[in-house]
């Protein structure tokens, strides 16, 4: 008869020894992490396109580690807040803004972490206490920078050193820009130029500044960057031919659309980042303590063409400088 104290012994040697193959219970893989899109504009956005390459380049497999969830409001920013509750209802794990969308998504932050890339002052909207240590779960890039605005006036008097009469326009909702005008302003006043400044909301605005500009006496342009000016570049661009204003822009995408030059970040390379900031939030990491970061990419891009049409001749210091030119 086997005393009680040998069972015990007995019964704990087994409880030692591993289970057969065919006998184990195979432990349930994690599942993919969620990846909320939130998007203002239209279905293709480029912005998830590029979300996706940088996962990639991360080892991410679509599928397999991750699932991107994205809404789309078409332009309608009045549908953006019923697209934030759709996303949270799908239990995601992190939720990607691009531009204004951003700005919404403030009201689910204390319980979903938000990844951005905003034009604008994050700090302005209310996205962080400051750039190094947000606080307040979102994170993610800024394209707004004071010293390019300086930078941006200046570049513009080199290429037209005549140009001492120069039409801003720009959206006075858009975080940061009466930071980023006085910045513009100080430095055309110590270039010995003047600013105008046109205020535009929304398109119908820019229909009519467009007017104010043509009947001014202004003699070259500079267009600040946003989601507004963004969307129409090509309108933008294709009047600022028409009315022989050389124009500088805050971003390549305008350049590539017909402007003149840029100086500043190409935001759709841009959007790869943000893959970056999703990766350390999915890996555990806390959104309030991973800090947003002002792009560094900065690039002179010169559309070659649309100087040849208005009969611009581009300095040749400013030519070897530029680190992309549009035939």
């Amino acid at each position: 008869m086997i005393s009680r104290r040998r069972l015990l012994v007995a019964l704990a040697a087994a409880a030692a020894v591993p289970h057969s193959a065919s006998g184990q219970q195979k432990a349930k893989p994690a599942r993919p992490a969620r990846v909320g899109v939130l998007s203002y504009i239209s279905e293709p956005d480029i912005a998830l396109t590029m979300l996706h390459k940088g996962l990639a380049e991360l080892g991410h497999v679509e599928g397999k580690t991750y699932v991107a969830i994205a809404r789309y409001a078409n332009g309608d920013f009045k549908r953006l807040p019923g697209l934030i509750d759709e996303l949270e209802a799908e239990k995601i794990d992190v939720l990607v803004a691009r531009g204004p969308s951003a700005d919404f998504t403030k009201a689910v932050r204390a319980r979903v972490p938000v990844v951005f890339a905003f034009s604008g002052d994050p700090i302005a909207a209310g996205f962080g206490d400051s750039l190094r240590k947000p606080g307040r779960n979102m994170t993610g890039i800024t394209f707004m920078a004071m010293e390019l605005s300086a930078k941006r006036i200046e570049v513009l008097r080199e290429t037209v050193p005549k140009a001492a009469r120069i039409a801003l326009l720009s959206n006075p909702e858009h975080s940061g820009e009466l930071s980023e005008y006085r910045v513009t302003e100080d430095t055309a006043r110590r270039l010995g130029a003047t600013i105008t400044r046109h205020l535009v909301r929304n398109p119908q605005e820019l229909t009519k500044e467009f007017g104010a500009i043509r009947a001014s006496t202004a003699d070259s342009m500079i267009v600040f960057p946003d989601s507004l000016t963004l969307t129409r570049r090509k309108e933008i661009a294709d009047f600022a031919a028409k009315a022989r204003l050389p124009c500088m822009y805050g971003w390549t995408e305008f350049v590539e659309a017909g402007g003149l030059m840029s100086y500043g970040p190409s935001i759709i390379e841009s959007f790869k980042t943000l893959a970056i900031y999703v990766d350390k939030i999915i890996k555990g990491g806390n959104a309030s303590n991973i800090p947003i970061e002002q792009v560094s990419d900065i690039r002179l891009s010169i559309n070659l063409a649309a100087a040849k049409a208005m009969g611009l001749i581009i300095p040749q210091p400013i030519l070897v400088r530029a680190d992309k030119l549009i035939e």
